[in-house]
């Protein structure tokens, strides 16, 4: 009897606690608790099936039970493995292998499976029990067991409701979908994590609720768009909480809740705000970014721009220092005239963990640039550069792997082809124009090419103002060795842009529109090693991606007005320049990160598979049921007319 109730005390609690592992097992990120939480529930699963195994007769082994625990150590076998997949993809750089997504996926059914397998046999075999109890004990007997087992029932339908709000809480799931929509993948994950010691991250959602009134002043149609995003949005963030309890994560209606805004600034709903708290921080201003979402479109790729955002926040605090001896729009000579400087520019670079200084005359510079400088920006300067200062740019990007922001001020005497001839560049005036409904040297582009700085700007649709710059042009070197920065294009003019040469805003015949670069990306030559394959039909093999630590990387503009207070506020500027600067210490490349995108295949079936699929239905289905049928029917009779 002791032994009975022993066993039976263990089959529920075999239940309970497989039931209740997966969402406690994640609320805790320490290893020690989690290997005493494993090792707990194993035993007690496998110490259910084996005492009932042991006390139960020969005649009538519990083989339910048995099989219950099985399938309930196979499945945490299984989430083990699930796991340690995981920690392998996050452990290599770049993207995670196909192989390891596609076991994962596929080990994710059959985890599901043997969970559901072994509580359905395990309250199977408890059914069984009492029933069978209930038939061999008095009256009396009979209905406390039935008392005792519905008060059973009940408590475990209490600990299945308490499961349930841990995993609503820790937002424990299993996102099923083809492309993951509702969860972030595994590089997305390896990012995330990396918050530093004691900081938070407040992730802030300004969006409608379903059922909120629409605001007064706020457009129906986008309103309802704002409202249908929700859902989605509330499932995919609160996820983060899951990734690392830094975490925090918030939903605002910004045209109701207006008491909650306030330390926000101006936000309007349809923004997702990441702000990043250090440790011990109290009060503002922090580190943020915002990250638009009006359309369901958006969602595909709001996964990458969301840890681009965090990437921008986290980053720890640098030094960016601004100079100002030649002319620059960060010196005293700009100082009456507010529109031509760049401080709007320098002050957004706060809120991407940037503190500004400026080095000038007082700093000893030029030549001298500052020992703990490793990003420099260079705005517009209109004095040239020394022979001196010149030596020093150039060591501080080849052998300090420093980092180089410059725009160029074609009205200026410095045209820095003393740098750009290491890339096999050179700068080129002119008047660059695009149409008689825009001012002359005033041109609006879209023409981005591929990278990282492009991948992270959201509002590149709309284009980038560019005023009053000139252009690049490729100059190789006679001797090919001499190029020792790798270049890539980064913006360009468009096809629609033509060399005003007279500057009176028209397109003479002899002014042809041309595509030409306006800005460039340089990097100092890698010195990964190539690996040869083994295979001389197949490309070498390079070792992974070289970190911005190890590398001196350069953005330059052919135009230094777009940076100004004056353009800075148009269209994408403001996107385009933080994006610049914290490319310089980006070491993940966002391509990385899929994009959420259901993609739906089509199959269109020939007019001979049309024909095949009418007569299965038709006649060969039919006609086989009615074929089996007819052998059953006579079978039965055959039968019944013989044991008659």
């Amino acid at each position: 009897m002791r032994s009975n109730l022993m066993s039976r005390i263990l089959s529920w609690t075999s239940i309970v606690f497989l039931l209740l592992f997966f969402p406690v097992y994640e609320s805790f990120s320490s290893a020690g608790v989690r290997w005493a939480i494993s090792i707990l529930v194993i035993s007690i699963i496998a110490g259910s099936g084996f005492l009932s195994y042991l006390s139960s007769k020969k005649e009538d082994k519990e083989i339910n039970l048995l099989i219950s625990s099985g399938l309930g150590i196979v499945s945490l076998g299984i989430y083990f493995l699930r796991v340690y997949l995981e920690d392998l993809s996050l452990q290599k750089g770049g993207t995670a292998p196909v192989w390891i997504s596609n076991l994962r996926e596929f080990l994710l059914v059959f985890l599901v499976l043997f969970v559901l397998g072994s509580v359905f046999l395990g309250l199977l075999r408890e059914w069984e029990r009492s029933s069978f109890e209930n038939q061999s004990s008095l009256k009396g007997r009979k209905q406390s067991l039935v008392r005792d087992f519905f008060l059973g029932t009940g408590i475990l339908l209490l600990i299945l409701i308490l499961a349930n709000y841990i995993s609503v809480m820790r937002n424990h799931n299993f996102d099923l979908s083809s492309k993951g929509v509702h969860s972030f993948s595994i590089e997305a994950k390896k990012i995330l994590k990396e918050i530093p010691e004691g900081g938070e991250v407040d992730v802030i959602a300004f969006y409608p609720r379903p059922l909120d009134s629409t605001a007064r002043n706020a457009d129906g149609s986008s309103s309802l768009a704002l409202k249908r995003i929700r859902p989605d949005l509330e499932i995919l963030l609160s996820q983060l909480v899951s990734i690392h309890p830094g975490f925090k994560v918030k939903f605002i209606n910004a045209d109701v809740e207006l008491d909650e805004i306030a330390e926000f600034g101006q936000v309007s709903n349809g923004n997702v705000l990441i702000r990043y708290r250090k440790a011990g921080s109290i009060a503002g201003p922090y580190p943020e970014q915002k990250v638009g979402v009006k359309d369901k479109s958006e969602l595909e790729d709001l996964e990458r721009r969301l840890v681009q955002a965090f990437m921008n926040v986290t980053t720890k605090e640098r030094k960016v220092y601004f100079t100002e001896a030649n002319g620059e729009r960060y010196s005293q000579t700009f100082q009456n005239l507010p529109n031509e400087k760049v401080v709007r520019f320098a002050d957004s670079l706060s809120f991407l963990n940037f503190k500004s200084t400026g080095i000038g005359f007082q700093n000893n510079w030029p030549p001298k640039i500052p020992d703990d400088a490793e990003f420099l920006v260079i705005a517009g300067p209109t004095v040239p550069f020394s022979p001196e200062a010149r030596t020093s740019i150039l060591d501080f990007v080849f052998k300090k792997k420093g980092k180089l922001f410059i725009t160029i001020e074609q009205r200026g005497g410095e045209s820095f082809d003393w740098l750009l001839e290491a890339a096999g560049y050179s700068f080129a005036k002119g008047n660059l124009s695009q149409s008689p409904s825009r001012a002359p040297g005033l041109i609006l582009t879209k023409a981005f090419r591929d990278h990282a700085i492009e991948e992270s700007l959201s509002k590149k649709d709309t284009g980038i103002v560019f005023p009053y710059g000139g252009y690049f042009e490729q100059k190789p070197p006679a001797n090919p060795a001499d190029i020792k920065l790798d270049a890539s294009i980064l913006l360009e003019t468009g096809g629609d842009v033509y060399l005003d040469k007279n500057g009176n805003g028209k397109q003479e015949k002899e002014e042809e529109k041309k595509n030409l670069p306006v800005a460039l990306v340089l990097k100092t030559k890698s010195s990964t090693p190539v690996i040869p394959p083994a295979d001389p039909n197949s490309p070498p093999t390079i070792l992974p991606e070289t970190k911005s630590e190890d590398e001196g990387r350069i953005v330059i503009y052919s135009g230094t007005s777009w940076i100004t207070n004056q353009y800075l506020p148009y269209e994408a500027n403001y996107e385009l320049a933080g994006a610049s600067v914290t490319w310089m210490y980006q070491d993940v490349s966002l391509p990385a990160i899929p994009p959420k995108k259901e993609e739906i295949e089509t199959v269109s079936l020939t007019d001979g598979q049309k024909r095949a699929v009418w007569i299965l239905g038709m006649f060969l289905f039919p006609g086989l049921i009615a074929g089996l049928g007819s052998i059953y029917v006579i079978k039965r009779r055959k039968a019944g007319q013989k044991n008659a």
